[in-house]
């Protein structure tokens, strides 16, 4: 269900995405909804709300926990979820940044860099580039939205703790969306690009999950109430 599944999902949407134009059919009814240009770019749901200040949401998340993390050695309460803050903390730092780091080396337009959308770059799949340091481009994976999907990490968090844990996964999934909408609006990103961020920030959170050697958490569950367990 962590593995098999989502690799085998994300194995065929992106399969499809990148040997179709789905992409570019997509763009072109955003494009086509604001225009014939990109009239969002700068616009303040999409570029204020939405990129500046969802960024800065995430962000004010991050310090909270944070603090959380600092109050639970000396409330005895949070003792017991600080592994699992510590986790997601370390997740919503490490995802973004692994992605934000990739994209020095990705040569990969953005939509609004491209002829048919007022640019002056041609189309290309994005694994016939060759990707290395490069001085344009950049857009390849989603940035923006790794801040919301990052958020994924919180299933794995509560996962020993909560009868639901799927219930932790609307958080990531909806800031998430939110966040890549926004940026395919403004013409930032395509479809393709979005997903790719989200199965890296899944696989990514499954993996710190359990270099967070996740059985020693099994242990705190004995402290939580059954009603909570």
């Amino acid at each position: 269900m962590h593995l098999v599944l989502p690799l085998s999902v994300a194995i065929l949407v992106l399969f499809t995405l990148e040997n179709t134009r789905i992409d570019l059919w997509l763009a072109d009814q955003w494009f086509a909804l604001e225009g014939q240009q990109w009239a969002w770019r700068n616009h303040w749901l999409t570029y204020d709300v939405i990129h500046h200040y969802g960024k800065q949401m995430v962000i004010g998340f991050g310090i909270i926990l944070l603090s959380l993390i600092a109050l639970s050695y000396r409330v005895a309460r949070f003792r017991e979820w600080r592994q699992p803050m510590v986790y997601l903390l370390v997740s919503m730092a490490v995802l973004p940044s692994a992605i934000a780091s990739f994209k020095h080396i990705s040569p990969v337009p953005c939509p609004w860099d491209l002829m048919p959308y007022g640019g002056d770059s041609v189309y290309k799949p994005t694994f016939t580039y060759s990707f290395g340091p490069a001085e344009s481009g950049h857009c390849f994976p989603a940035g923006h939205a790794s801040g919301g999907f990052a958020l994924l990490a919180m299933y794995f968090a509560a996962y020993f703790f909560v009868r639901r844990p799927v219930l932790f996964l609307l958080p990531g999934l909806i800031v998430g969306s939110l966040f890549a909408l926004g940026q395919q609006a403004r013409g930032a990103h395509f479809l393709s690009h979005d997903l790719w961020t989200l199965s890296f920030c899944w696989f990514g959170a499954l993996v710190l999950f359990l270099l967070f050697r996740p059985q020693r958490w099994a242990g705190l569950q004995l402290t939580v109430s059954p009603a909570n367990a």
